[in-house]
C-alpha cells in the first residue's frame, strides 16, 4: 500500500490519475482486486497515480466519518462526501449526497435526529425566532415505488431523542378571526377538494418551508405523495398525486390500518412509516407546553362526514377533527 501526501509519487509504475475532492486530511484509498492506492487529501484534494486501467472503487475515511464507495474509471475526477454516523453532526449538503447514492440507512436510523432553528411567521398566531428544535427520520425510501427515493424527516422532538411535539399557534382551542392565516385545513368547515385544494397545504405548508433554515430549504425533494383529493364525505374515492416538499401525514402513513372513516383505498397508494411501524408513540405535544400532548392534523378526508380531516388525538389515537379549527402540525419532508 502506498500513502501519498501532497503532490503524490507514481504508485504502482502508473500514470494514470485519480483526484478526489474531498475534506482536507481525509484518507483516500482507491482498490481494483488486490492492488490499493492511498493518499491524503491535501487543500481539500488528494491526487493518486493508478497503476493500470479499470473501474477502481474509491472512497474516503476521516476519524469516524467514512464516505459511500463510488466506482470509476480513470483517469478521473470525483467528489467524496463524508458524513458521520452522528446525523446532527453531518451538514444538509451531505445528507442529500448520501441519500441521492441510496446510503442512508447504511449511516443513519429511523429514529435519528438533527438540530434546526427556524425563523419566520407560520400563521397568523404563530410566528417562530430563533426557535430551535430536532427533526428526525421516520424512513428510508419510503413507498419509494410511487413516492421516489429519499430520506423521509418529520418535525419534532423538543430535544434529542427527547417528546415528540408539534407547532401550534394561539387559535388553537378557540376562534379564528376571519380571514386569518391559522395552523388549520381550511378556513371553512369542509374537506371539498381533499389534500390539494386545502389551506394547509397551499398557504400554511410553504409558510413552513420558508421558516427552515436556508440550508435545508437548498435539498428538499419534491415528493409526489397519494391522497384523497376528492374529499365531501365521499366514499371509496381513488387517492391521486400531488408534488409537495412539505407535507402532512395520512391516516395509514402513522396507523397502518384501514379506517372506515378514510377511503378504502388509502392502503393500496399509502404506506406506513417506519417510524410509526416501529411502535413509537403517535402522541405528539404542545411546541410552547410539553407537558400537554395535543391534537394534530392528518391530511385525510374524513368519511362521511364531509366537514373533517383525519387527526390524532391527545391519546395518540385516530379520531377526526374540523376543518376550520386549528390544531397542531407536524410537518415532513424527504431529502
Amino acid at each position: 500500500m502506498s500513502v501519498i501526501y501532497g503532490n503524490p509519487i507514481i504508485a504502482g509504475g502508473g500514470g494514470l490519475e485519480l483526484v478526489a475532492n474531498v475534506a482536507d486530511g481525509a484518507t483516500v484509498t482507491a482498490t481494483l482486486g488486490s492492488k490499493t492506492v492511498t493518499g491524503v487529501s491535501v487543500g481539500g484534494q488528494a491526487r493518486l497515480k493508478i497503476p493500470q486501467e479499470g473501474k477502481w472503487t474509491v472512497s474516503a475515511t476521516n476519524g469516524t466519518m467514512v464516505s459511500a464507495p463510488q466506482e470509476v474509471s480513470v483517469p478521473a475526477t470525483v467528489d467524496l462526501a463524508l458524513p458521520s454516523h452522528v446525523l446532527n453532526d453531518t451538514s444538509w449538503a451531505i445528507i442529500k449526497q448520501m441519500s441521492d447514492a441510496g446510503e442512508g440507512a447504511n449511516f443513519w436510523a429511523v429514529g435519528d435526529c438533527k438540530e434546526v432553528t427556524m425563523n419566520g411567521k407560520v400563521s397568523d398566531g404563530l410566528t417562530l425566532t430563533n426557535y430551535t428544535t430536532w427533526v428526525f427520520i421516520i424512513g428510508f425510501n419510503h413507498n419509494a415505488e410511487r413516492e421516489g427515493n429519499g430520506i423521509a424527516f418529520q418535525g419534532f422532538k423538543a430535544t434529542k431523542n427527547g417528546k415528540d411535539v408539534c407547532l401550534i399557534d394561539r387559535f388553537f382551542n378557540s376562534s379564528v378571526p376571519s380571514g386569518s392565516i391559522a395552523l388549520r385545513m381550511n378556513d371553512s368547515r369542509t374537506t371539498v377538494g381533499g389534500w390539494k385544494s386545502c389551506k394547509m397545504r397551499t398557504i400554511v405548508m410553504p409558510l413552513i418551508e420558508a421558516a427552515l433554515p436556508s440550508d435545508l430549504q437548498s435539498v428538499l425533494k419534491s415528493t409526489t405523495i397519494y391522497t384523497d383529493n376528492t374529499g365531501n364525505g365521499v366514499a371509496g374515492v381513488t387517492p391521486t398525486s400531488t408534488d409537495d416538499k412539505i407535507y402532512i401525514l395520512t391516516h395509514y402513513e402513522v396507523f397502518g390500518t384501514v379506517s372506515p372513516n378514510t377511503t378504502n383505498k388509502e392502503s393500496s397508494y399509502c404506506k406506513q412509516y417506519d417510524y410509526y411501524a416501529a411502535g413509537n408513540d403517535k402522541r405528539k405535544y404542545r411546541s410552547d407546553l410539553l407537558a400537554n400532548s395535543v391534537w394534530w392534523l392528518l391530511r385525510s378526508p374524513n368519511i362521511p362526514n364531509g366537514e373533517m380531516f383525519r387527526a390524532v388525538d391527545y391519546a395518540g389515537n385516530p379520531d377526526a377533527y374540523y376543518a376550520n379549527s386549528s390544531a397542531g402540525v407536524a410537518p415532513c419532508f424527504k431529502v
